[in-house]
């Protein structure tokens, strides 16, 4: 190790990504939680992974023309599809260019709706997620318009989620952008017609004059890829998804007040985000409840299963006790692959929404709650507990519009003294209703599986510098990068920028997830673009690339998202992903999937909620491995609720 690196790594000591759990001195604590849960029904696609979507029975033998109008008819299904509502943003960058939310994992598993601007290039991203080489989402600038175009059989081919809309040829192939602006006939008299084919735009005439008449925009990867829908439960925990509203619970944007038929569409029952389009589809939006009840007592393993750190505490026969006279704490993780969501109270508010995480504590000594959003690097002052009185700490202001957080626990006494009795954690979450395994009339064949994109038992870690704060990113960064501007939002970084990424104590790294978005040069000029990425384990040096830009001289837009996973040999403490921004780097993230050293654990208990001539039916199936099972049901029913639990032990 060169002394320059030496010093390097002392600087940075103090912002490595959970170093609070080495000053810990923790140890290492086995666990039975079950990881990466799907459940799955025959009559829904899943949408938890575009491989695995891909094997969809209704499309898994088709390829070309076939596979992409099945999966485009699917996806501007009345029941199975997304509709049009409006923009979707996430997270605390300032340039909305990289909050919009463009993940097509994220819009179909937690959104279910967005609009032209994100519909493009999601649809882009998940046709070439099935496999197709080659898409391209395009603008069309008179009709301020978004839409996709994939490649196959040696040609272009349009296809339009927001609108509805695909015109075919006489051979029924789907036709490209440019035979739509020349051929006005494909618009007013289809030779072959696809539903729903622009359902609410009855003057075809004038929309192709549009299109034959504006400038096109054409995007290159605006689509993300480095989310993840794998999830865990602990024992003492439980996850409740419902296909409708809950009490008024869904990822608001105070932007969405300005715009007066946003604001009365949210306000018509029930209230929130719902198409306004009602004939595209039947849903308005689900949401998702983790609540976690663990039983803290000495006679119970759910403490050890659950806890994620821990100094100065252990089970005793009513809670947490303290083990010697001092200072005591505890951590406990809060992961979500669907956005935290608080229940909405006055639309021009945002300060009084509430419950979006509420801790529930019968501490035995005063104790203080705090808050980590960046995985243990800061910490936030939550609240407080006092002794022997049941209390309420609603997180709302700190934690909605995430993904995550990390509860420390903080108190201190003397040897054996109860610490903590009980703690409840509640969490709300927005869901897709599209993503949940519906029941049909009849007898409905579901799968319970596990297991992440390489069929691994992992747990993931969102790692998501804000590259607008330079006291954020400098948290995650081996050094500042010497030309950066936060302010330069089309190109803030040009150079390298080398992201620590190091695993929580106990966990080891088997692989990744890492993107980017990138600025490139546009048309002719798109060949001088060199933007990278590389990765080194151990240490920053000896990086193997794993991206070099390819960027088409089609593309006429300043920036693009690369996404790619990275595989290890053997699991890692800690990997190094070299970002090299030439003309330019924007924004960084990573999703880490860790393994941990102990024995897999399955055992599940599923209970589907369904209506049946308004009354309510529960069906609970207890599955100690992965297996194919069937529900029953004599009549149609309206599905409720699915609910997937880990037993507290």
């Amino acid at each position: 190790m060169n002394v320059s690196w030496q010093g390097r790594w002392r600087r940075t000591a103090s912002y490595v990504i959970l170093f609070i759990l080495f000053t810990f001195g923790s140890s290492v604590i086995s666990r039975a939680r079950v990881t990466c849960i799907r459940v799955n029904s025959e009559h829904t696609a899943d949408t938890t992974d575009m491989k695995r979507f891909r094997q969809f029975s209704a499309w898994k033998d088709k390829t070309g023309n076939e596979l992409a109008l099945a999966i485009w008819k699917y996806l501007c299904g009345y029941e199975t599809g997304l509709y049009h509502f409006n923009e979707i943003l996430e997270g605390e960058d300032t340039f909305d260019e990289y909050a919009t939310v463009r993940d097509p994992l994220k819009i179909l598993n937690v959104y279910n709706m967005a609009y032209c601007g994100i519909f493009g290039p999601v649809l882009d991203g998940i046709f070439q997620g099935v496999g197709f080489e080659q898409g391209r989402s395009f603008g069309v600038e008179s009709w301020s318009h978004c839409a996709t175009e994939l490649w196959y059989g040696n040609g272009w081919h349009y296809y339009d989620l927001d609108v509805r809309g695909v015109l075919l040829d006489e051979d029924g192939i789907a036709a490209s952008l440019d035979e739509a602006r020349r051929n006005r006939d494909l618009w007013v008299n289809p030779r072959m017609k696809v539903e729903p084919f622009f359902p609410n735009d009855n003057d075809k005439d004038k929309v192709f004059k549009i299109y034959r008449d504006s400038k096109i925009h054409y995007y290159y990867r605006w689509f993300e890829g480095s989310h993840t829908m794998d999830f865990y439960l602990r024992q003492g925990e439980t996850f409740t998804r419902w296909w409708t509203p809950q009490g008024g619970r869904w990822h608001h944007l105070p932007r969405y007040n300005k715009t007066k038929w946003i604001k009365d569409l949210i306000q018509t029952e029930p209230v929130g985000m719902k198409p306004n389009h009602r004939d595209f589809s039947c849903w308005n939006h689900g949401n998702g409840l983790f609540h976690y009840a663990p039983n803290l007592a000495k006679k119970s393993t759910d403490f050890k299963d659950g806890v994620y750190a821990v100094k100065n505490l252990a089970p005793g026969k009513e809670g947490l006790n303290i083990v010697r006279d001092g200072n005591a704490e505890v951590i406990f993780e809060i992961f979500t692959p669907y956005i935290i969501v608080a229940k909405v109270n006055d639309l021009n508010d945002v300060n009084d929404d509430t419950e979006a995480s509420v801790v529930t504590l019968n501490a035995g000594l005063p104790t203080d709650l705090l808050v980590s959003l960046d995985h243990g690097l800061s910490w936030q002052a939550a609240g407080n507990a006092k002794s022997g009185v049941m209390s309420s700490i609603d997180l709302t202001s700190m934690v909605k519009g995430t993904y995550g957080y990390l509860l420390k626990l903080s108190t201190s006494g003397v040897k054996g003294k109860l610490a903590v009795k009980s703690l409840t954690i509640d969490t709300w979450v927005q869901v897709a209703p599209i993503s949940l395994p519906v029941l049909k009339k009849g007898i409905n064949h579901l799968k319970y599986e596990t297991g992440d994109s390489y069929g691994l038992s992992t747990v993931p870690l969102l790692v998501q510098p804000n590259t607008a704060e330079p006291s954020d990113l400098k948290k995650y960064l081996v050094d500042m990068p010497k030309d950066y501007d936060p302010a330069r939002n089309t190109c803030r970084i040009r150079g390298d920028a080398v992201l620590r990424l190091a695993a929580p104590v106990g966990k080891k790294i088997a692989w990744l997830s890492v993107g980017a978005t990138f600025r490139t040069y546009q048309g002719e000029q798109a060949g001088k673009t060199d933007n990278r990425i590389a990765y080194a384990v151990g240490e920053p040096r000896d990086f193997k690339e794993i991206y070099k830009s390819t960027v088409p001289t089609w593309v006429n837009h300043w920036r693009y998202n690369w996404d790619t996973d990275i595989l290890l040999d053997k699991p890692a403490e800690v990997v190094y992903v070299k970002y090299t921004g030439n003309p330019g780097l924007n924004t960084v993230r990573a999703c880490l999937h860790l393994v941990e050293n102990h024995p897999k654990q399955t055992r599940i208990r599923v209970v589907h909620g369904y209506l049946i001539d308004k009354v309510l039916h529960h069906k609970a199936v207890d599955l100690s491995r992965p297996a194919d099972y069937t529900v029953t049901c004599e009549d149609e029913p309206e599905n409720v609720f699915i609910e997937i639990s880990i037993p507290s032990n």
